[in-house]
């Protein structure tokens, strides 16, 4: 046995001792909430101060199988979604609506007349990487300091203003 001083607390007391079986349920905590402790600073959620907060994402367990294209060999064994970054967009009502409405008819249009569904679940994230895909693609013809010019230089229509 080392001769080691003993441990002390931030009062200056040392710390208690229990039950054999009481350390062995703390050290296994500290390991259980490690993983959330070495999460990068960039990923924790902001202080509601600056209008954000994180939205807990379901446990592997509650998600629903991966699909052929996510299973296949050399897949990661993380689900799609934990693979992904997260990020947050603040968006019109009218297209959080119509993102809805196109994620539930592309989502019908998976269903097969014996009641199995083909590919993959389609949702407003989806949707979403679609859209960033298609502007990075044209990131050339992107010109303009304000969301109109931007949305113009790209041929789109320019959208109402919104009352204030």
């Amino acid at each position: 046995m080392t001769s080691e001083a003993p441990r002390r607390t931030l009062t200056g007391l040392a710390p208690r001792t229990g039950a054999p079986g009481n350390a062995r349920l703390i050290r296994s905590n500290r390991l259980a909430a490690a993983p959330a402790a070495a999460e990068p600073e960039e990923s924790r959620a902001l202080s509601p101060q600056h209008g954000a907060s994180r939205a807990v994402e379901p446990a592997p367990s509650q998600t629903a199988g991966l699909t052929e294209s996510e299973s296949g060999p050399g897949a990661p064994s993380l689900p799609k979604y934990q693979r992904l970054r997260r990020r947050e967009a603040r968006v019109h009502d009218d297209q959080a609506n119509a993102l809805t409405e196109l994620s539930r008819r592309l989502n019908k249009e998976r269903r097969r007349p014996d009641g199995t569904t083909s590919g993959e679940r389609i949702t407003d994230n989806t949707l979403l990487r679609i859209a960033i895909d298609l502007l990075l693609s044209r990131a050339d013809e992107l010109t303009g300091t304000t969301e109109q010019e931007l949305a113009a230089s790209l041929g789109l229509e320019p959208r109402r203003q919104d009352p204030a």
